[in-house]
């Protein structure tokens, strides 16, 4: 009797327990179960297999479950998941919202997909673990919806905050789980390459028939042959003018004076070198001045200013930056012979005078440009040459060498002493220009300066007026009753100017 007891206990005990508690089954295994790939996959192939046939005396095996990707309502599979959620029209399935948290994903293993989420896509590693947005900078508190002109719940703001969130949990989940993360972007094989721009173009250009012509052109770049673009050290420039002047008097003047026609040219050629802390400038300028002499009962014209110099600097950058330790050499005379009114006494020829200045000291370079005004600009050399030498001589005998200082019998003289030299280019604009150079030497006991002004000013780009004026104090040459030591020449002209 009491085994009979036992066994109808048994046999009892399980049509006794409640329903529901029956149908209670892990939410996880039922997950893994419904999501599980491979396992679907089997159940399409016994499903698409031809019914097996019926052997005698053989138990036939019972029907597996149909696939619910291709939903029919006519044909409705229950599975264990229909009993904890609804399901759609379409035939998938209803989950709650509370299971898209990551509170509520803890446990699974995301071996296996679900059709419509990205959450439930295989979990492959990717190795973006960075944020999108991030930043080492605190965020600046500013209004989403200022300037929008629709609600964000009417734009893809959804669906971007959306796939953050997916991003943010899958990043949680490399972090919580890495020993759970089994496949890697990295170690797949397969991938679709990307497609190239050739194959794109061809494949995918609506327009192809439309801009086809019957000859083809080539859009490749032509080939342009490499230019090496080298520092220039050297750099060259010049100022050439033309200048003409005439002046009329009547024989019955009040006062008198001579007619006369006068021809001025001035050559200046410049050739600077620049490289790292060097420095040396050279500077070449040629003037010649001829007019005709009615008065000159010798000769038709005469000589007027006549000047051949060169001038050169070379220093080193020194303490400051506009300041370079120099030196620097003058050399200046004429080219052609030069004679009184009505006489043939020689008074200045080539090589007599030739002055010859140098020294040794510290120059100052300024080049600025002025940013209210256009074209405005100032350049300014000053030389400071505590030790430098002054030497004067005189190379034909038939030149009077008292008349440039120099002792009677002698042929040439040198000074001992200091030298400031000065010259400045000063752009009011692009018309006028005035050129200026100072130089002044003193051996202490005599002193010798010049200084030179050059007022050019522009018609046109070929036409200009040049005002020039020329003052030299000399106290080693015998004075002039009414100028005494101070000599000076002036003029004014007019014709073509010419830069580069």
């Amino acid at each position: 009797m009491r085994q009979i007891g036992l066994f109808l206990i048994f046999l009892i005990a399980p049509l006794s327990i409640p329903k529901t508690a029956a149908q209670e089954i892990d939410s996880l295994k039922i997950f893994e179960n419904i999501t599980d790939i491979e396992k679907l996959i089997r159940q399409r192939q016994v499903q698409e297999a031809p019914p097996p046939q019926v052997v005698p005396g053989t138990v036939t095996p019972l029907p597996q479950l149909q696939d619910t990707s291709k939903y029919n309502p006519a044909i409705r599979v229950t599975v264990p998941l229909d009993y904890l959620y609804t399901r759609k029209e379409n035939g998938t399935l209803q989950l709650p919202d509370n299971l898209f948290f990551t509170t509520s994903l803890e446990g699974l293993t995301f071996l296996d997909t679900i059709f419509y989420n990205p959450l439930f896509l295989p979990m492959i590693f990717t190795g973006k673990m960075l944020p999108s947005d991030l930043n080492f900078y605190p965020k600046k508190e500013r209004n989403i919806y200022r300037g929008l002109l629709i609600s964000p719940d009417k734009t893809f703001a959804p669906k971007l905050m959306h796939s953050a969130f997916v991003d943010s949990v899958r990043r949680d989940f490399y972090k919580s789980y890495p020993d759970r993360v089994k496949l890697s972007v990295f170690d797949l094989e397969g991938l679709p390459s990307s497609s190239k721009d050739t194959e794109v173009l061809e494949t995918f250009n609506p327009f192809k028939e439309l801009i086809s012509t019957e000859t083809s052109y080539s859009l490749n770049a032509p080939q342009v042959e490499k230019t090496e673009i080298r520092r220039r050290y050297w750099v060259y420039n010049g100022d050439h003018s033309f200048q003409l002047s005439q002046s009329y008097f009547s024989p019955n003047w009040h006062k008198g004076g001579t007619s006369n026609f006068t021809f001025v040219n001035t050559h200046v050629l410049r050739m600077n070198y620049r490289k790292e802390k060097v420095r040396f400038n050279n500077t070449f300028e040629w003037r010649l001045s001829v007019f005709t002499a009615p008065d000159d009962t010798i000769r038709k014209y005469r000589i007027g200013d006549d000047l051949i110099r060169y001038y050169g600097d070379f220093g080193l950058d020194a303490f400051a930056k506009k300041w370079s330790y120099s030196t620097n050499l003058d050399v200046r005379s004429q080219l052609f012979n030069n004679y009184p009114t009505n006489s043939n006494e020689i008074r200045s020829a080539f090589l007599a005078p030739l002055y010859v200045n140098g020294g040794v000291g510290l120059k100052y370079n300024l080049d600025k440009r002025f940013e209210k005004v256009r074209h405005r600009r100032v350049r300014l050399d000053l030389h400071l040459a505590p030790l430098s030498f002054n030497f004067r001589y005189i190379g034909n005998e038939k030149v009077s060498v008292t008349r440039y200082g120099i002792e009677e019998g002698k042929k040439h003289t040198m000074d001992l002493g200091s030298t400031v030299t000065a010259n400045l280019i000063y752009d009011f604009n692009r018309y006028i220009t005035w050129n200026s150079r100072l130089k002044y030497f003193t051996s202490y006991e005599k002193v010798e300066a010049e200084f030179e002004n050059t007022l050019n000013m522009a018609l046109t780009n070929a036409f200009s007026t040049r005002f020039f004026l020329n003052l030299r104090f000399d106290d080693s040459v015998p004075p002039d009753p009414k100028f005494k030591y101070l000599q000076i020449t002036q003029l004014l002209s007019f014709g073509l100017n010419y830069k580069w």
